[in-house]
């Protein structure tokens, strides 16, 4: 049944890409809240990936069943709107007086040192750290494999250590 809404949606009938998205909505929204808390965000990486699906739909090779083709074309958006728009710094934790602004300031730091990272190593500490995903889901939707994952989690650990920001926090060594 894909294959032929596949075939119809590459032809160019807009009831077939419709009811082929229809299938996949859910994961797509799903990649799309892991990378945006903001509604209004998710509304328009959603509508951009909707855009840019309707508009590469017929440089579909069929090489990849169409969701796995989907999916890293959310996942390609995705990163895309990771690299131009900064991570937002944690909100303060409790709204009353006695707020930990060590604590606070210290967060802060490791957010603009995570900011600092390059793509991968920022996307798969921020997958990792920010919204609790596995080394193997990170892999999957980065197509790459678990090792690489953990090297580019390694690599963006030690560099946020050494940010000059960060140093300023850490204890001195006796």
């Amino acid at each position: 049944m894909n294959d032929l809404l596949v075939k119809k949606a590459r032809e160019g009938d807009h009831h077939a890409f419709l009811a082929l998205l229809k299938r996949c909505d859910r994961q797509l929204m799903s990649v799309v809240c892991r990378f945006t808390g903001d509604l209004y965000d998710r509304e328009d990486l959603y509508q951009d990936i909707f855009l840019h699906c309707f508009q590469s739909i017929r440089s579909y090779r069929g090489d990849a069943p169409f969701q796995t083709w989907l999916y890293r074309l959310a996942l390609n958006r995705c990163i895309d709107y990771m690299r131009k728009k900064p991570i937002v710094e944690p909100a303060e934790d409790s709204p009353g007086p006695e707020i930990d602004w060590e604590r606070r300031e210290k967060l802060a730091a490791v957010h603009r040192a995570m900011n600092r990272l390059d793509g991968p190593r920022r996307i798969c500490f921020h997958l990792s750290y920010v919204e609790g995903w596995a080394v193997s889901e990170i892999a999957e939707m980065m197509g790459c494999s678990p090792g690489t994952v953990k090297s580019h989690l390694d690599r963006a650990r030690k560099k946020i250590r050494k940010d000059h920001e960060v140093l300023i926090w850490q204890p001195n060594p006796s």
